[in-house]
């Protein structure tokens, strides 16, 4: 049976995973953002945060190395 995250769990775990994706979620995501995505797109389980941090931390990567030549 999975186990799904609360907003709260949710919110200590991006902290916890700061530095590989999870800032974004921290930082910008607030209690109605998280419970918008719950309702679209369903509950979030550990495994799906984590992968949620892992593919948002690649985007900025490549966002970042993008724009680097901008400058």
């Amino acid at each position: 049976m999975w186990k799904y995250l609360t907003y709260e769990e949710f919110t200590n775990l991006a902290r916890e995973w700061y530095r590989w994706g999870g800032a974004t979620f921290y930082e910008c995501w607030d209690e109605n953002a998280f419970n918008e995505y719950v309702k679209e797109f369903g509950r979030i389980s550990k495994t799906r945060a984590l992968r949620m941090f892992r593919e948002n931390y690649y985007i900025e990567k490549e966002r970042l190395a993008a724009f680097a030549g901008c400058f």
